[in-house]
């Protein structure tokens, strides 16, 4: 993939196919619904194994901006047409707010049906995905495309019959679940999910780096002393600053010397780090990362006495969600809330190796550059900015810079108050319910009326959304500001400047800046926006440099305490550097998140294609024979070890294995044996008791006490797979590489889990009694 490519290249010769199309405007003006449909039927007759050529996506283009026009009153201009043939190419469109994005999604699922694939369109949310398929589906449906909404909650039959669909909307967990519950089903005519050939994503930034960092998890409740997190809180509420080190931007905490003693001597054990202590090691640093790493209205919100996470970049609140691996009873345990029962993983999937499945992957939004890099490490595709229709009229200013947080407050009420006085709509974007709280005070005290939308109170969000753009409104907004929602202007609030975008704080991520920035000026709107910033915000707090420190204390030797922006041009250098940075550390964390999903993605692939196979042979692709032959191999090793310690392991397992079967041998004459009579003993005493049943009867038995086997077993070796990662950083102090070590480690549990779910597989088919079987 080239990584020096040009996007004005590639806007150049788009635009020239995008004004064909536009000529081609009257080439089915006289066609009926009826000819449009059997249109549509010819192409996807001709393109299903076919390159298309450019006269034909050229005349495909036209029916649909046709089709658009009809339904919608909708005419899609040049840049819109250019949007669509980038997402045709399977790449990353960058389009600004209010540039029409819903309608350019027509263009690419229309021309992917043709090409005989059927499409997934990803939204953000349940809402946006029944207003994009009411929208854009009812033109599909004009055209003779079949459409479904995939919503949670549907039953089997339902989901089969929405997995028929030319075209499909809902969310991407949604979409995550339905393939991992389809690999759990037991029967193949179970299985609901078509192929996964296309995928188009709205907001693509938001679902493919923003929820990139929570797994999506199916789970069942998981028995545990629940009481062990109250305990650990105990402890972790008398801890010092020199107890233990902490790596804010990595987020992660651990005990030092001091803090291992002090844990010791409050669980009574003499060392932490024993196997059978894991764990009170592990419910500790729960704990911890609970107390000092997770922050209350930043990180989570207690509502009700529950806890909910906040959706870090959009502000909103995820119910239903919960932390995974045990961090969700900590917090529980910190706020003083019921701590409940911790799930357990019945099957998992990161976003990004769910999305990495699809034969090609496209995706809009109104912000991607900044992370083009790892669009193209991650999913192999490139972002390509699409010019906006009408120039930007948007002032963007320059921040203004205060030293403390009460003199930046008092500057933003003072902003606020004028603008609001003169009609003009603002929009106050903070990156916290804490500050936006702190804001909500300050305008309040200040006599200014104000609208407020923040986890807290999201369910309004559309409705609050709506009215931010009237004359004289002012909305105070986390970074959630109503995404998939355009702001619309009152008339007369053009001449007063449009809406304007105050942020009261950078954010780690500059993406998120631009999108407060971009709910200003759309289609040309006239707009503002401007950050007023302090030297004490959470950014540059956290934020260590020598230089930084030099300039800091240079500034506040040299400027005057006035409650007057500073404006030194390094500092805007230094909040520029320290997102970078924060980006940086919250890439390797994906990143991180992926390399060891990695390793189990490879084991899940598998596990689900031998699952898949049983499904479809229904029966064992190997025979039980050749599976007892190597258990029976393993248990009884022509040669034993001398040592008693692997003598009595030996033992057990032997007994294990013949324990409960009719064996017609005792186990002191089993003793007396060569392994590898043993094991021919076993088999021949086998094949007498297999005959005695009918093969099919066999076969339906054998193959649902396997997949038992394997679903219990892959549950427990997931639990064990969570149980090394937490514990594995602990090897980088021992100057190993923890991934490495993941890696090595998961590949011995995966190597122990096949065994063990064959060998209670040789067990149970050992076990197996004829006797009083009923003949048909």
């Amino acid at each position: 993939m080239n990584q020096n490519y040009d996007d004005r290249k590639i806007v150049k010769a788009y635009r020239e196919v995008a004004r064909q199309v536009v000529k081609k405007e009257g080439l089915y003006k006289y066609m009926d619904q009826e000819e449009l449909q059997e249109q549509t039927r010819i192409w996807r007759e001709k393109y299903r194994e076919r390159e298309i050529p450019e006269r034909d996506i050229v005349n495909i283009f036209a029916l649909a901006r046709e089709a658009a026009s009809r339904i919608l009153g909708l005419d899609a201009v040049i840049v819109q047409l250019i949007g669509a043939l980038v997402l045709g190419e399977g790449k990353i469109a960058e389009m600004k707010t209010g540039e029409g994005k819903t309608l350019v999604s027509l263009f690419v699922i229309y021309i992917e049906v043709i090409r005989g694939n059927h499409v997934h369109l990803i939204t953000a949310n349940d809402y946006l995905a029944k207003r994009d398929r009411e929208e854009i589906g009812q033109i599909l449906e004009y055209l003779g495309i079949s459409v479904g909404l995939n919503l949670s909650g549907l039953d089997k039959a339902q989901k089969k019959a929405l997995y028929t669909a030319d075209v499909i909307y809902g969310t991407a967990s949604e979409f995550g679940f339905d393939y991992l519950r389809d690999n759990m089903v037991r029967q193949l005519d179970d299985k609901v999910q078509s192929s996964l050939d296309f995928v188009l994503i709205d907001e693509a930034d938001s679902i493919l780096i923003d929820e990139a960092r929570t797994p999506l998890l199916i789970s069942d409740r998981k028995e545990e002393n629940l009481d062990l997190y109250l305990t650990a809180n105990e402890l972790v509420k008398t801890m010092m600053k020199d107890d233990y080190e902490i790596e804010e931007h990595k987020r992660f905490c651990w005990l030092n010397d001091a803090g291992i003693e002090k844990a010791q001597r409050f669980w009574e054990v003499d060392s932490l780090y024993e196997a059978e202590n894991q764990p009170l090691l592990r419910i500790t640093m729960l704990l911890m990362r609970a107390h000092f790493l997770m922050h209350k209205d930043k990180d989570y919100v207690v509502l009700d006495n529950e806890v909910l996470i906040i959706d870090p970049h959009t502000g909103r609140a995820l119910p239903g969600r919960r932390f995974n691996d045990g961090l969700h009873q900590a917090i529980e345990a910190k706020e003083g809330v019921e701590v409940k029962e911790e799930a357990r993983t019945l099957a998992t999937i990161t976003i990004q190796n769910y999305f990495r499945m699809y034969k090609k992957i496209a995706g809009m939004t109104g912000t991607a550059k900044t992370e083009a890099e790892e669009f193209r490490q991650i999913y192999g595709t490139d972002v390509v900015v699409i010019p906006t229709n009408l120039r930007v009229n948007r002032e963007d200013m320059p921040d203004d810079v205060f030293y403390t947080k009460k003199e930046k407050g008092r500057a933003i009420v003072y902003e606020v108050s004028w603008r609001y006085e003169k009609g003009q709509p603002t929009l106050i974007g903070t990156s916290s319910i804490k500050s936006n709280e702190w804001i909500s005070e300050l305008l309040t005290e200040a006599g200014i009326p104000h609208q407020v939308l923040n986890a807290k109170n999201h369910a309004q969000e559309a409705e609050i959304i709506a009215r931010a753009g009237k004359r004289g409104m002012v909305t105070l907004a986390t970074n959630m500001a109503g995404r998939g929602t355009d702001i619309k202007l009152d008339p007369d609030v053009h001449r007063l400047g449009g809406l304007a975008v105050i942020g009261t704080e950078r954010h780690e991520s500059r993406r998120i800046d631009l999108q407060l920035m971009g709910r200003s000026g759309r289609r040309g709107d006239p707009g503002f926006s401007k950050f007023m910033i302090s030297l004490e915000d959470d950014l540059l707090q956290q934020f260590e440099s020598k230089k930084w420190t030099k300039l800091y204390s240079k500034l506040k030797r040299r400027h005057p305490r006035d409650g007057k922006p500073v404006n030194h041009r390094k500092i805007h250098s230094v909040v520029l550097d320290a997102q970078k940075r924060i980006e940086a550390a919250n890439y390797d964390i994906r990143k991180d998140l992926l390399s060891y999903d990695e390793v189990i993605d490879l084991q899940r692939k598998v596990v689900y294609k031998e699952r898949d196979e049983l499904l479809e042979r229904n029966k064992l692709g190997v025979s039980s024979e050749k599976i007892i032959r190597e258990v029976a191999e393993r248990a009884f090793p022509t040669n034993l070890p001398e040592d008693e310690h692997t003598q009595e392991y030996y033992f057990r397992l032997q007994q294990e294995l013949l324990g409960g079967t009719k064996f017609p041998h005792s186990f002191d004459e089993v003793v007396a044996m060569d392994g590898q009579e043993v094991v021919e003993k076993i088999i021949g005493w086998h094949k007498t008791v297999r005959d005695q049943f009918p093969p099919n009867t066999l076969n339906a038995i054998e193959k649902e006490v396997y997949l038992n086997l394997m679903d219990q077993m892959w549950v427990i070796h997931l639990d064990a797979m969570v149980e090394l990662r937490e514990g594995i950083h602990l090897q980088a102090y021992g100057q190993q590489d923890p991934l490495v070590m993941y890696q090595k480690e998961g590949a011995k549990l995966f190597e122990k889990f096949q065994q063990d779910y064959h060998f209670y597989f040789a067990h149970a088919i050992l076990e197996l009694d004829p006797t009083g079987l009923v003949r048909g």
